[in-house]
């Protein structure tokens, strides 16, 4: 046994936390933990519990049903599952029926009764663990599938716009044609003014869904070597017509940077959210005049490692509380950009979001 926690890796070493008010019990509890190759230490109080899961991780927790202090067992196990994802397998010389029901609106990996082997200590450590794994990567899975399921309903939303929107948009345009071609003949400056008004408004519709519809094809998450360029000017005319109406100007300084390996779909929505933040900081200005979002794109290098850097400038006249900040986009923001082993970062002095990706060459 000693040779199979000697050959784990530190990080591989599954951190346990024995709740027990018995001080000799989880002694032992903790000895055999350590003989099977796990980190096990040990509390006795029901307050000295809290502050250990909460100042540390822990991939599984062995309480006792009955404790000293405030709580019992149970009222903390209740706790961990509000603000926690750890298991938690309780240890009790109680099995009555009322402390089973209490027990079981905790959702316990696990339920072991005083006296008990070491094998069923640690057939049920394994079991608890495991099966936490699995249900955490179910959620992943199930949060993903949601994802592509969102930009799948964008997208068909997207195409039934497109498709009832440019059927009357093209009788408009070629009505305005008409329109036009009467007031040359009739010379009427004011109608060819109105005719030509009519067209470059519908133009501007017809842009408006081009780039919906565009934007939302990308809707799979697959990973491919993608141009970030590419992608950035997509964003951007994506928001083109609202900067035009809100008098932005969306300067781009683009380096020479090779492709990056990425889902394109899901760093067109960490641009989208970043510029939208840039946006309304922006707004913020009371001259319209002057509002000013540069982005740049730069390669460069660190302890020997290359990457690209996207930089998100504005000159908004102050730090919005209501920015993206406040906005549940930025914990999706900084999942994705984890997810594609990158990092982001705000440059408040400068007033601009900073996020990076790796480069990673073709195998």
């Amino acid at each position: 046994m000693t040779a199979i926690v000697e050959n784990q890796k530190e990080t591989d070493v599954k951190k346990i936390l024995v709740v027990e008010d018995e001080r000799i019990i989880a002694i032992n509890i903790c000895s055999t933990l350590k003989q099977y190759g796990y980190h096990a230490t040990y509390v006795s109080e029901a307050n000295d519990a809290i502050e250990q899961i909460e100042s540390e991780h822990f991939d599984l927790v062995l309480m006792d049903i009955m404790l000293n202090g405030p709580m019992d067992g149970i009222e903390i196990a209740a706790r961990i599952k509000r603000t926690k994802e750890i298991p938690v397998i309780y240890l009790t010389a109680y099995s009555d029926e009322a402390t089973i029901n209490r027990a079981k609106t905790t959702e316990p990996f696990g339920y072991l009764i005083k006296p008990f082997n070491s094998r069923d200590l640690y057939i049920s450590v394994e079991m608890a663990i495991y099966k936490s794994q699995v249900q955490k990567h179910i959620r992943i899975v199930e949060s993903r599938l949601a994802e592509n399921q969102k930009w799948e309903t964008i997208a068909l939303v997207a195409s039934g716009i497109s498709h009832e929107i440019n059927n009357p948009l093209t009788s408009i345009l070629n009505l305005a044609d008409l329109i036009l071609l009467e007031a040359k003949k009739t010379s009427n400056t004011s109608l060819k003014e109105k005719a030509e008004k009519i067209t470059e408004e519908s133009e501007r519709i017809a842009k408006i869904v081009k780039n919906l519809v565009s934007y939302s094809q990308s809707t799979n998450s697959q990973w491919t070597y993608s141009n970030l360029i590419s992608i950035l000017n997509d964003t951007r005319s994506f928001l083109h017509q609202y900067f035009l109406k809100e008098g932005i100007q969306c300067e781009m300084e683009m380096g020479d940077v090779p492709h990056v390996y990425c889902q394109p779909q899901k760093i067109k929505q960490v641009l989208l959210n970043l510029i939208q933040d840039a946006r309304l900081r922006v707004n913020t200005r009371e001259d319209s005049i002057g509002r000013i979002i540069t982005i740049s794109l730069s390669l460069k290098q660190e302890a020997g490692k290359d990457f690209v850097q996207i930089q998100i400038q504005d000159n908004g006249s102050e730090d919005l509380l209501m920015g993206i900040s406040q906005m549940n986009s930025l914990d999706v923001t900084r999942s994705i950009i984890a997810e594609h082993k990158g990092s982001l970062r705000r440059d408040e002095e400068n007033s601009s979001w900073i996020f990076t990706l790796p480069i990673v060459n073709p195998v």
